[in-house]
């Protein structure tokens, strides 16, 4: 179900907005729901970053940035324009309702202007849910995994 009433805008990263970002990506960190993620610093943010408002309050956000590729993958060419989306992250009782889906609509469209191609890498514990977010209903294509198992 989609929650009309969560605004979803552009944000500028402010003293107020990159202090809310950190604490949301503290307890992203809390969750342990993925693997290695450490608490951001003002430092890691860019922009463009997105933020999803209830009332007012930053309760998710998506940011990424803009890149040349330098060398051949598989699907880019060097010279090739994308868009790496660094994090998205929405609050536990804020999920299944949209916010997630909506925040990476309107970054999207934004590296749509600009780049030809928007990649990520995720670290998830859930990866079932993740690929359905990104490649179900993202319509993103799969093209690699780096997978570990611990050995001792």
């Amino acid at each position: 179900m989609i929650n009309k009433e969560t605004e979803i805008k552009k944000a500028v990263l402010d003293e107020k907005t990159v202090n809310r970002l950190i604490e949301l990506s503290g307890i992203w960190e809390e969750e342990g729901c993925t693997t290695g993620l450490i608490k951001n610093t003002a430092e890691d943010l860019r922009e463009p970053v997105y933020a999803a408002y209830d009332g007012g309050e930053i309760i998710g956000y998506a940011f990424g940035h803009f890149y040349t590729q330098e060398k051949k993958a598989g699907y880019v060419q060097p010279g090739g324009k994308c868009f790496y989306l660094d994090e998205l992250y929405v609050l536990p009782q804020y999920r299944s309702r949209g916010t997630g889906k909506r925040l990476f609509d309107a970054i999207s469209a934004e590296a749509a202007e600009q780049a030809d191609f928007l990649c990520l890498a995720t670290s998830t514990k859930d990866y079932k849910r993740v690929l359905k977010f990104y490649v179900e209903d993202g319509k993103m294509d799969f093209h690699d995994a780096f997978l570990t198992k611990k050995l001792k």
